[in-house]
């Protein structure tokens, strides 16, 4: 090899050595940057001999990005599921609660029972009238808590439906950027950026990924719906009343047949809370209180046609049985209670008796008992059967909305940890291992010295010609 080739190769083996040693200080810098892809640099030489750097690329596996980010959609929709409705069944209750609609229908019965023995006991009477409130107060919560959980659904849909929009705002940003040209480490830190961006998208909604030939993306529903096609965006919007989800114009409202839209995320999650699981946790719930109401009054032979029983629909007789919200509504008839002009003795003598008749009467008390204990019809719409005893179906319906929320927290926790070994993999593949990169740091630095050794003979040699020259 000449001495000008030798200059050349050394030379060129500083630089490459350079461009190598930046690229390891990256990648350890970066170590620690879950959206950073680690860069490993590839080194060519041409039919001379001289070296240099033919690569820098991203270390990526597009399986293992589209694995990963599919755990996590399914995570956040079984999330999305429990967290929604904990606050609900919080203030439900459950099996081992002390005060839930089965522990107030309970003591209501127990009360009935003992004033059935003394009909003519003003305390006992007023026991029962106050079991009557506890029961219809105890609904009144859950329908209460159950409206407030699908007002925070919707706003929380609304939410989602807003962050989506901004990630494809700024997807689309980015694909300009990359568009534009961009080469070398500025390219490759907008890569990054778009993986982030993907990452956090994923938590909201499922997608499938596209990439053109010069690395924009393209992002489209599961059922295959552009979301994000050609650089243009379809802007999303939800519509509360119907429960709809559109992209554009088309819908892609998750779980609806005929429809190519997302499937999993937490905004499928929760358009599936909204729409699906809390009107039949609603319809339940309302079932009860109809049930109430409807029993007691068909137990009162002293209604007239059109007036309330003992349980009302917020203080008139139940007009629409369909009409949702009956268990937020639910309450005592008024004609019992002493502070808005009625009186405790109606218990016994019927809601629509103008006088207090006969003290040992408890016809009526007994008729209430076997109301209670009776085998109702409830409509079977609703998801727990379409007959039961009230007590049973209060307990089948306590039982069954609990279970809806651990199953999906369940689920949650086993998909997150699918997630989490998926990621392993993923950053074992991708990610920066730092004592490859100190491996590598010695390595370039035998390169260095090798280079440099080889520049100073090579100046020697040439010094000691010119000398003798």
């Amino acid at each position: 090899m000449s001495l000008t080739s030798a200059l050349s190769v050394a030379g060129a083996g500083l630089t490459t050595t350079s461009r190598w040693a930046e690229t390891v200080s990256g990648n350890i810098a970066n170590a620690g940057n879950a959206s950073y892809a680690r860069r490993d640099l590839a080194v060519t030489t041409d039919p001379q001999g001289v070296p240099g750097v033919s690569t820098i690329a991203r270390a990526v596996d597009s399986s293992l990005d589209a694995m990963y980010r599919n755990e996590v959609s399914r995570t956040a929709t079984q999330d999305a599921m429990a967290t929604g409705l904990s606050p609900y069944t919080a203030i439900l209750g459950d099996s081992e609660s002390s005060d839930t609609i089965l522990t107030r229908l309970t003591e209501f019965q127990n009360a009935l029972d003992l004033v059935s023995v003394a009909p003519s006991d003003a305390s006992l009477q007023r026991s029962a009238v106050d079991g009557a409130q506890g029961l219809a107060l105890a609904l009144n919560r859950a329908g209460r808590a159950l409206a407030d959980t699908a007002k925070d659904t919707a706003a929380a849909i609304g939410a989602d439906v807003d962050a989506l929009n901004a990630s494809l705002t700024r997807l689309q940003g980015l694909n300009e950027r990359i568009a534009g040209g961009l080469e070398g480490e500025a390219r490759l830190a907008l890569e990054d950026q778009i993986t982030a961006e993907l990452d956090a998208l994923a938590e909201v909604t499922d997608f499938t990924l596209r990439k053109d030939t010069d690395g924009q993306v393209a992002l489209f529903t599961t059922g295959g719906t552009a979301l994000l096609s050609d650089n243009l965006r379809q802007p999303l919007r939800f519509e509360p009343t119907t429960g709809t989800l559109y992209a554009g114009e088309i819908e892609i409202t998750p779980g609806k047949t005929g429809v190519r839209g997302i499937s999993e995320g937490a905004l499928a999650g929760r358009i599936t809370l909204y729409s699906e699981t809390l009107p039949e946790m609603q319809a339940q719930l309302d079932e009860v209180a109809r049930a109430l109401i409807e029993g007691m009054a068909g137990a009162d032979p002293s209604l007239a046609p059109g007036e309330a029983g003992l349980f009302t629909d917020a203080g008139a007789a139940l007009a629409d049985p369909a009409a949702p919200g009956l268990a937020a509504r639910i309450a005592v008839n008024p004609a019992v209670l002493p502070e808005a002009g009625g009186g405790y003795w109606r218990i016994r003598d019927g809601m629509g008796a103008t006088a207090p008749g006969t003290s040992g009467d408890n016809s009526l008390i007994l008729d209430f008992v076997d109301t209670l204990d009776a085998t109702t019809a409830f409509d079977a719409a609703a998801g727990l059967g379409g007959s039961d005893r009230l007590p049973e179906y209060v307990a089948a319906l306590i039982a069954g909305q609990n279970a809806t929320r651990a199953s999906a927290g369940s689920a949650a926790e086993s998909l997150a940890a699918g997630a989490v070994a998926v990621q392993s993999s993923r950053m074992a593949f991708a990610g920066v291992n730092i004592d490859d990169e100190l491996q590598q740091l010695t390595a370039i630095q035998q390169s260095y010295a090798a280079n440099a050794r080889v520049l100073t003979v090579a100046s020697e040699m040439i010094d000691t010609l010119l000398g003798a020259a």
